[in-house]
């Protein structure tokens, strides 16, 4: 949703900046995800509405929401579904996609980050990290942030010390650091 239109989404098959090119189906936009603003067509410029949403094992999902249903895996496609095509990507240091060359080709730029942008401050904490501590207090542009992981659900949040609900993309730190360039990391 951007303002008060409601929009529906795609997958484009495309990548810039190493994320994932969505479009609208409305206006054909294509949207980075990672910066929840489209960048090409009449929606240039405009920003979503970022949901919650979590990276955690269908184990912990079930527990806390035993009432989900899944997506039958007769597809009529002949493919195994209970493979991950990508697991081995996820386990090794190597990025497919590293186009510009100055991407850090290390371990620590495919680990798995919540990033928080506060106006045009931007900052990126290890999920491992949040995951040891439970709890991160920290400064991002002058305003306090705490972000915690629920280690029953995974579920992250973070807030300022108001009470008010700062959204968290996760993202793989070399996403992150590509789309974001200035941002700090934890």
């Amino acid at each position: 949703m951007t303002g008060e239109k409601e929009l529906t989404f795609g997958v484009s098959g495309m990548l810039y900046k190493n994320n994932l090119l969505m479009y609208d189906h409305q206006t054909e936009s294509l949207w980075l995800q990672v910066k929840q603003e489209a960048v090409t067509g009449p929606m240039t410029g405009e920003e979503l509405q970022v949901l919650p949403s979590t990276v955690t094992t269908w184990k912990k999902w079930r527990r806390a929401h035993p009432e989900t249903t899944v997506l039958s895996m007769g597809t009529g496609y002949d493919r195994d579904y209970t493979r991950d095509p990508y697991a081995d990507y996820y386990q090794s240091s190597r990025i497919i996609f590293d186009f510009d060359r100055n991407i850090l080709q290390s371990h620590e730029a495919k680990e798995l980050v919540a990033g928080i942008s506060l106006k045009d401050n931007r900052k990126a904490y290890p999920l491992a990290v949040l995951r040891k501590k439970g709890r991160i207090t920290n400064s991002l542009g002058g305003r306090e942030v705490v972000l915690e992981i629920d280690p029953q659900t995974d579920i992250i949040t973070a807030n300022d010390p108001q009470g008010n609900n700062i959204p968290v993309i996760v993202a793989y730190w070399f996403v992150w650091k590509d789309i974001h360039p200035d941002s700090q990391r934890f």
